[in-house]
């Protein structure tokens, strides 16, 4: 906690951020249990609501290299609690209890299209380079704690409070970030932003041109383009073997639901510790520790797809969430490091974007192979991808991050 107390800037980012999750994740539980009692088939109408949106990520961080990311992030907490509050006004119509909940999920996605390649842009803004890694763990760490807490919060809200309450949770949370955000604003100065030579033409010809130079910017950074598939393989199995996971725990497992529950939340807190204790690995280039992380997640999900005891299954996915969770934050730092810093947003879009198409795909394939492979399939998959990334890290990434992007200087302030 020591990097929220030297950093007053990160310090209000991440308190508001942790207050949108928490709220957006009680909003999510509500809403998609109040679907799925209307209607099971409108879940998967809602989940290509949430996932289209998702995809224009690459757009959004062309928005990031155009403005300053601060207020573009100011401005997305404050349209998302409109849109709530509209929302919330619109429950007195008859019947609009789900398209409202459906739609206010899409509104909700495609603010975080906008939002997440800002707040990759801004961490470098707030904390300095050496405690990129621990800045990215600790808000990690918030995340995966926050949709934990919201998801358990949003079951016993809509029991206990009833729909309205939790919308207009959603909707302060929102406007509560939007508040850490300014407040932000006012101790970390925005930086100059050079976004290269200027695009001509119309709208959309110039958003062409900013993306293809997002891609051609993608393509001369030290190893990311040959680490992309590898990494978007390593999602799409990881997708795919958590859909199917209640079926292993109880086919291959032979586990009761209240083993599941345990199985799955022992990952979680895998997650957890290694957000905690990323901070450690400072000592190690981060290229080395990155390819620890994901050669020993490697090696874990291997491992896991063997065994047939429910608490050796349950000891194995801690210990991999623990590199995964680490391993994730790692990346987020070593790419902030690599990415020149006025095509950051752009990049990390186009990042989001391609790592938002495994998702649906994963999901795809865990119901069409399912009758098909064995169920190890996708643990297999997830196995290779991981050891492969981490022989990729080692062979395409420079040891000296410095020697191939500037470094960054510590956050001005006013």
């Amino acid at each position: 906690m020591g990097l929220l107390a030297r950093h007053p800037g990160f310090r209000w980012l991440w308190a508001g951020q942790m207050l949108s999750q928490l709220g957006n994740a009680v909003f999510l539980i509500m809403g998609l249990w109040e679907i799925q009692l209307r209607s099971p088939l409108l879940l998967a109408v809602a989940g290509l609501v949430m996932v289209v949106p998702s995809l224009l990520a690459a757009v959004g961080g062309v928005l990031v290299d155009r403005t300053d990311p601060r207020r573009l992030m100011l401005a997305t907490d404050v349209l998302r609690g409109t849109a709530v509050l509209v929302g919330l006004l619109a429950l007195a119509l008859p019947g609009s209890l789900i398209p409202v909940i459906i739609a206010l999920l899409g509104i909700n996605s495609l603010g975080t299209a906008l939002f997440g390649p800002a707040e990759n842009v801004l961490l470098p803004w707030l904390v300095p380079p050496d405690d990129l890694a621990t800045g990215n763990g600790l808000y990690s760490l918030t995340a995966q704690l926050s949709s934990a807490i919201g998801s358990a919060l949003g079951g016993a809200a809509i029991a206990a409070l009833g729909v309205a309450v939790v919308f207009g949770a959603d909707m302060a949370s929102f406007w509560l970030s939007a508040l850490a955000i300014w407040l932000m604003m006012r101790v970390v100065s925005p930086r100059p932003r050079v976004v290269g030579s200027p695009a001509h033409g119309t709208a959309p010809g110039r958003m062409r041109q900013d993306l293809a130079s997002g891609w051609t910017s993608a393509r001369a950074i030290p190893g990311l383009v040959q680490l992309l598939p590898l990494v978007v393989v390593a999602n799409f199995a990881f997708v795919a073997a958590f859909t199917m996971f209640p079926f292993w725990v109880r086919h291959m497992l032979h586990a009761s639901v209240l083993s599941y529950g345990l199985i799955d939340a022992s990952w979680a807190a895998g997650l957890v510790i290694g957000s905690l204790i990323v901070g450690r690995f400072r000592t190690l280039p981060l290229r080395v520790a990155t390819a620890y992380m994901f050669g020993a997640q490697g090696l874990l999900l291997g491992v896991f797809a063997l065994l047939h005891s429910p608490a050796l299954a349950a000891a194995t996915l801690l210990v991999g969430g623990v590199a995964n969770g680490s391993g994730n934050a790692l990346t987020f730092a070593m790419m902030q490091r690599l990415i020149p810093e006025q095509v950051r947003g752009r990049v990390f879009g186009l990042l989001m974007t391609l790592f938002g198409l495994a998702n649906p795909l994963g999901a795809l394939a865990a119901g069409v192979f399912l009758p098909i492979l064995p169920l190890w399939w996708a643990w297999a998959l997830g196995s290779l991808a991981s050891l492969a990334v981490a022989a990729g890290l080692n062979r395409w990434i420079p040891l000296d991050l410095d020697a191939q992007a500037p470094r960054d200087t510590a956050p001005a302030t006013l």
